[in-house]
């Protein structure tokens, strides 16, 4: 079963696990999530009835390379509730939000930064959705490169 959703529901459904699942999970349960997920291994987030009553497959998956400093559980824990509330904005707002995807719509990176000062260093998570694989959506927590967004203050600076 190909995954078909629309960006806005991936957004919904990403909010809601995050909070309920990981951020509302207690700390010693939410530290073991970051573990799995610091080790390459994908979450297993919920599985969801569908409307045609075919079950999909929710996994979560960090890809923490454009990270800068030390990443550890507290600093997760504080990007990915800055990320949700973005998300969440977005959702209640029921804005279109900007999405960039491959040519099949397939994998989706929402441009919805959440940008978070720690000790002085700049980092950017941003979410991603892979819907390749059959019953199944991989929602990406991806820290992207910060300084694509520190551009327009550069300008303005500059006059």
């Amino acid at each position: 079963m190909k995954v078909k959703m629309d960006a806005p529901s991936v957004l919904a459904v990403a909010a809601t696990l995050f909070k309920t699942g990981i951020l509302d999970a207690g700390r010693t349960e939410a530290k073991r999530y970051f573990r799995e997920l610091e080790a390459g291994r994908e979450l297993i987030l919920s599985d969801m009835a569908m409307p045609d009553k075919s079950k999909l497959r929710i996994k979560l998956q960090l890809l923490p390379q454009e990270f800068r400093g030390k990443l550890n559980f507290s600093a997760f824990k504080e990007h990915l509730l800055f990320l949700t509330a973005e998300l969440a904005k977005v959702v209640k707002a029921q804005s279109e939000p900007i999405v960039m995807s491959d040519d099949s719509g397939a994998q989706l990176l929402f441009n919805i930064p959440a940008l978070t000062y720690i000790d002085g260093v700049l980092n950017a998570l941003v979410l991603g959705a892979d819907l390749r694989r059959s019953g199944e959506l991989v929602l990406q927590l991806m820290f992207i490169d910060p300084d694509q967004y520190r551009t327009a203050e550069i300008q303005t600076a500059n006059g």
